[in-house]
């Protein structure tokens, strides 16, 4: 047998490649947490407890989500989080997220397939309750009250439910708005944090009412018009290259199929190993699949049809397995 001692070049590769690694794991973990925010969110309260709390909450205001499906996921304000993080820089954005600003949660929903009517609540990692809304029928019967006793409802709900200290925010008059509904009259109601400014980027809080109850109620970053059109604009760029990029690839799939359909006629193929490992790709990538159910539930029409729904989910999970897999048996 040959002998296959490590030749001093080798020897000076393996230590470099060592060296590279530890510097890869140093610049990891000191860098991890200000590219990553979301990693360093302060969990208080689990899954199972932000589930919990969201109930209870929907039950202190008179409602019964006993009978409901339940759906939970954490979730960020993206174009609040990609504004901070843009404009007044990764670490400040991470110091504001910890500490000032709601921008992670976790957001429950309870719904019953083929009823309008439900419930979302948004809970902080901290386990308070940041966030509220009940979808009703338009034509739902309601009160209507007047601009000054529906704003007396609106601040006994951010004060009583919600938890709210109203001193710390200013009330913006020019925001007050209503809406008048088949059976009821709604009204909507601005606050703003007072003395808080991210860069350009005010922070709201929101109250709607349906007749003389509470609708909805969050807190959210007023990103500013302007910024956002100029950063719809850099992404609609970035999707264009993203479409024009695709024509080489699939160009390039279409030569590798035509060849391997050639090599195949020829006999310089063996497709049984690539066959058996594609299987076993497709199995796993559609349990991968499967796994966003949580998300996927969370996005329901509760209009259509709930076993339809489950079967959409179930087959086009398969098909991204199977689809995956026939690429990775065609570079085989």
């Amino acid at each position: 047998m040959a002998d296959e001692r490590l030749t001093g070049s080798d020897k000076r590769a393996l230590v470099l490649w060592v060296l590279l690694g530890i510097v890869g794991a140093v610049f990891a973990h000191r860098y991890f947490f200000r590219a990553f925010p979301e990693a360093s969110v302060d969990f208080k309260v689990s899954r199972a407890e932000a589930l919990a709390r969201a109930q209870k909450f929907v039950g202190s205001l008179g409602e019964d989500v006993s009978g409901y499906q339940s759906a939970i996921v954490f979730d960020v304000d993206d174009n609040a989080k990609t504004y901070l993080e843009r404009e007044v820089g990764l670490q400040q954005a991470n110091q504001l997220m910890s500490n000032d600003l709601n921008i992670w949660f976790w957001k429950v929903r309870f719904f019953r397939p083929q009823q309008e009517e439900e419930f979302a609540v948004w809970v902080s990692p901290g386990g308070e309750i940041v966030g509220y809304n009940h979808k009703v029928e338009e034509a739902r019967a309601g009160a209507a009250l007047n601009r000054a006793s529906a704003q007396v409802v609106a601040q006994e709900f951010l004060r009583g439910k919600m938890g709210e200290d109203l001193s710390k925010w200013d009330f913006l008059s020019e925001e007050a708005n209503s809406s008048k509904k088949p059976n009821r009259l709604d009204w909507s109601f601005t606050w703003e944090k007072h003395g808080f400014r991210a860069k350009d980027a005010p922070y709201r809080l929101r109250v709607t009412l349906q007749g003389d109850r509470a609708g909805s109620s969050e807190e959210f970053l007023q990103v500013p018009e302007a910024w956002e059109r100029s950063y719809a604009n850099l992404r609609s760029k970035n999707n264009l290259y993203n479409e024009i990029a695709t024509i080489p690839f699939l160009l390039l799939m279409g030569s590798a199929v035509w060849l391997g359909i050639l090599m195949t006629i020829r006999g310089q193929t063996s497709w049984g190993p690539a066959i058996k490992l594609g299987i076993v790709v497709a199995i796993l990538l559609s349990l991968m699949q499967l796994n966003n159910w949580p998300l996927d539930r969370m996005s329901y029409d509760t209009n259509s049809a709930y076993g339809s729904f489950v079967f959409q989910q179930i087959a086009f999970a398969i098909l991204y397995g199977v689809g995956s897999a026939v690429l990775i048996s065609l570079v085989l």
